[in-house]
């Protein structure tokens, strides 16, 4: 049994169009896990700027509420001094 030139070059032939076609295969798979991968991570960046952007309705919100707590206080105080001055000495006594 020898082996002719001819019968060499041909399974050389076929063995380089199979590792061209796995690298090309591979490609192929690592394409797609990259596009899948991309598309995951828009997804993510989707999720978190809603998150951030309900974060930053819930800060003005609070923002908010702490500016009519501070309302609030100040019109206490104008009004506690308009009662001590509008009452007299006496009836401040007896109230307390």
């Amino acid at each position: 049994m020898t082996l002719e030139l001819g019968h060499i070059l041909t399974v050389a032939a076929a063995a380089v169009a199979f590792i061209a076609w796995l690298v090309r295969l591979e490609g192929r798979v690592n394409g797609k896990a990259t596009s899948d991968q991309v598309s995951t991570v828009s997804g993510q960046i989707g999720t978190v700027a809603a998150i951030v952007a309900t974060l930053q309705a819930k800060e003005a919100a609070h923002d908010n509420t702490r500016d009519e707590v501070i309302r609030l206080q100040e019109q206490i105080k104008h009004l506690t001094n308009l009662i001590e001055r509008l009452l007299p000495a006496s009836r401040r006594k007896v109230a307390e």
